[in-house]
Formats: structure tokens, C-alpha cells, sequence
């Protein structure tokens, strides 16, 4: 049987973000088939894997690199190689995991910060992405959409060659789609946790719910000013932020503060709109199922134009009809397949009118949820990893690589990364105090 080395990018805990949570079902996908073993950062993790099949490596980067040296092949996403500088050297098929365009969705998430700053950590994210870039083997990303614009990359760094063309016309030995999954099994119900349950949530009010982190770069105010709209109608509407900021380190919750302060504003704060801290991974199907519609609201800008919203994946899980915001990969799938409605960015009036119709026409309304069971087989993680099965039975160094083409990078300087992050921290607890 092949190895497969897994590097997951962040902490594995019961309280996990969609890295952690794509690297676990990886795992969990992969070792029905391979000898797995998962690298995560965390030296200790609250999360039971007794029952799991695959190896767990917790931040020890010596038996890390022991692995990478005796597997067949490697898996990494984000900043792996600066971490883990070893991996560069080690010989063996890397697949790179590029499903998150982050050079794109940071420059929203810093948009609050010094012109400066911003222009220093975006060299730095291009450098990291081409530096990635420049080492895979395969790539797996998690749209055709997402797959053009990072076949444009590929091509400008000259991995799009004479000879990875002759390897396949349209590069399938070079990149794949992998999207975001959901579950194999269906949601089951443990415990009652917001109807009822939650302070100022009755047992038969409407409940909206925001799957996962307020990230800068989503636009949930836009959905603070359609709740002040609803309330004015209806009060037994409610919405639920089941996450703000990153449960495993410090981020930027700027957006997230302005959403508080805004419905404290309008008298909805832990009336009609509510903060949650986090909800842990096993946990989230209680939350989702007791919901009556999913929302997520962002701008639509060129982050959003190549995004994969990983929450989506959870509404289509508990077959929960959504309201999302036109312009990316998930809107154009809720559409064509009729799996809840799309409003325009920054409308607000009409989102609050499509929300309270949505809510009242039952027979549309039970006519979405069908419509999502149709489809969501297709998104299950048994699926959707299939590319990654292929590559991984067959694990191969790209040719292009191996036959030592030209490929337009120059390293950059680790030293220079760290320097980054260092004044990012300063940054930060400066900003606190």
C-alpha cells in the first residue's frame, strides 16, 4: 500500500477552522485506501482520534520529517515549505493544495491597515504562493473556475510548458479540482441547542444562521441592516453567528466588532441578533438543524469571484435552504439549481425582502430542501477527493521538474517571512493596549 503524508495548515481540535476540518476528512477519505499519517501543528489536540485509521504526527518536526522521507507522497497547503524548509528537498511527488486563493482574500482581510504594511504583506503572499507554485508536483483547487486562474499563474511562472502539454492537453496531470466536502453520513440530531434553549430564541421563532467566522472579507453588516429592516415586521426572526474570530489564534475581527456595535445600535444585540464564540465541530449539525435558513452576505469583489465558501457545504449538509450573495461559485450552484435565492451586494432592502418571502412561501420553501438532497451526494468527501486518490495511487514528480525546465521563481528569503510575522504580533498587542 502507498504512504501518504498529510500536512494540515492548522490545529486539529475540537474546535476546527475549514483547513483543519479539509485535512481531517483527507484523512479520514485517504486512509480507507493508503497508510495515512496526518501532520498537525498542535502538540496536543482535545479531539479523540483513537478510532481512526490514519497516524497522527502532533508538532514534532523531526518524526515529521522521518515520514516525508519514507512516504510515496506528500500533501501540503499554505505556508508549509517555510515552516518545514526540509520539504523542498526531500525527492519525493508533492501535491500542493491550493483551494484557498489567499493572496485574493487577504487583500481584503488587511484592507484596514496601513497602505505600507499592506503592500509588504502582499509581496510576501505572492512569494509564498509562487514559491508553492514552483514545487508541486499536482495541485488540486476547488472549482473550474478557481482552476483557470491558477493555470494562468502556472502558465506566467512557465509550469505550463512543452512538456507538461504533452503530458495531457488540458493539463489534468497538473492540476485538479478537489472542492470542499461534506460528510458521507447525514446530520444527526444530539442535543437541542438554540430554540427553546437560547436566550430570546423561542421555540417557534425563525432562525438565520451564519455558518462559521466573521472574516473581513465577508460583509455581514449588509445583513445587520436587513435584520433592522425585518424587526420593524417581524420579531420572531432571528439571526445566529455561530463563530466571530479564529478559535486557534489571533485575527483581525474588525468587521466582526463593527456588526456588534451596529446591532447594539439598532437595539438587537442578544435580541434578535446574536454573537456565538465558536461551536465545535461535532456540535455544528445541532446548530444547523435547528435553523430554518442559511445566509452568508459578502461583497462582490475579486476575492468573492474565486472563492469556495466552505459554510455553503454545511447548509447543503442539513439540507438547509439559503440566502447568499451573487457573484461566486456557490451563488451561480444555489441559482441553477434552485437551492434557495442570491440578492445583490450591499442591497439590503432586498435581502430583508427575500429573507421574510423565503421564510413565508412554505411550498417553495420545502421545494428548495428537496432540490438540495438531489445534489449534495455529489459534495460528499467520498467524492470529491477522488483526483487526490488517483494521484496518490500513482504518485509521479511532475515532468517538467524532473526534466529540470526553467521555471521563472526565485526563491524568497525565510528570514524575511518570519520578520513579518514578528511585526505583525507587535502590531497586534499594540493595537489591544
Amino acid at each position: 500500500m502507498k504512504k501518504i503524508l498529510l500536512i494540515s495548515p492548522d490545529v486539529l481540535a475540537k474546535k476546527m477552522t475549514g483547513p483543519s476540518i479539509r485535512y481531517f476528512n483527507f484523512a479520514k477519505e485517504l486512509s480507507k485506501q493508503f497508510i495515512v499519517t496526518l501532520y498537525i501543528p498542535n502538540k496536543v489536540s482535545d479531539l479523540d482520534l483513537s478510532e481512526e485509521k490514519f497516524e497522527v504526527i502532533k508538532g514534532d518536526k523531526t518524526a515529521l520529517k522521518i515520514c516525508a522521507e519514507n512516504s510515496d507522497s506528500i500533501v501540503v497547503q499554505g505556508i508549509a515549505f517555510r515552516l518545514y524548509p526540509f520539504l523542498k528537498k526531500i525527492k519525493k511527488p508533492k501535491v500542493v493544495d491550493i483551494y484557498d486563493p489567499i493572496t485574493l482574500e487577504n487583500l481584503e482581510l488587511r484592507k484596514f491597515i496601513n497602505f505600507n504594511d499592506r503592500l509588504t504583506y502582499h509581496e510576501t503572499d505572492l512569494d509564498l504562493i509562487l514559491e508553492q507554485l514552483a514545487l508541486g508536483d499536482y495541485f488540486i483547487c476547488s472549482s473550474e473556475k478557481q482552476k483557470d486562474y491558477w493555470l494562468g499563474m502556472l502558465a506566467a511562472i512557465n509550469r505550463v510548458n512543452p512538456v507538461t502539454y504533452s503530458d495531457n492537453i488540458n493539463m489534468e496531470k497538473l492540476i485538479g479540482v478537489v472542492p470542499f466536502g461534506l460528510d458521507n453520513e447525514e446530520p444527526v440530531k444530539t442535543k437541542q441547542v438554540l430554540k427553546g434553549v437560547w436566550p430570546n430564541i423561542g421555540k417557534e421563532d425563525k432562525v438565520l444562521i451564519w455558518g462559521g467566522g466573521i472574516w473581513n472579507w465577508f460583509d455581514p453588516l449588509t445583513l445587520i441592516e436587513a435584520m433592522n429592516v425585518i424587526c420593524k415586521k417581524r420579531d420572531d426572526i432571528k439571526l445566529f453567528f455561530m463563530g466571530i474570530g479564529h478559535p486557534n489564534m489571533n485575527s483581525d475581527t474588525t468587521v466582526a466588532e463593527e456588526c456588534i456595535k451596529k446591532a447594539k445600535e439598532y437595539g438587537l444585540y442578544d435580541k434578535n441578533i446574536f454573537f456565538n464564540d465558536w461551536v465545535e465541530y461535532s456540535e455544528r449539525q445541532n446548530f444547523l438543524m435547528e435553523a430554518d435558513l442559511g445566509v452568508s452576505t459578502y461583497l462582490n469583489n475579486l476575492e468573492t469571484r474565486f472563492s469556495f465558501r466552505t459554510r455553503i457545504l454545511d447548509y447543503l449538509w442539513c439540507e438547509l435552504p439559503m440566502v447568499l450573495t451573487k457573484g461566486d461559485y456557490m451563488s451561480e450552484l444555489v441559482e441553477k439549481n434552485k437551492l434557495g435565492f442570491c440578492h445583490n451586494e450591499k442591497d439590503y432592502s432586498e435581502l430583508a425582502n427575500i429573507i421574510i418571502e423565503t421564510l413565508e412561501d412554505s411550498e417553495r420553501y420545502e421545494s428548495f430542501r428537496q432540490n438540495i438532497r438531489e445534489i449534495k451526494d455529489e459534495f460528499k468527501w467520498k467524492n470529491v477527493v477522488e483526483p487526490l486518490k488517483i494521484f496518490c495511487n500513482e504518485p509521479y514528480i511532475s515532468s517538467d521538474i524532473s526534466k529540470k525546465v526553467k521555471i521563472f521563481y526565485k526563491h524568497g528569503s525565510l528570514i524575511k517571512y518570519y520578520f513579518i510575522r514578528i511585526k505583525s504580533k507587535i502590531i497586534r498587542m499594540l493595537n489591544k493596549h
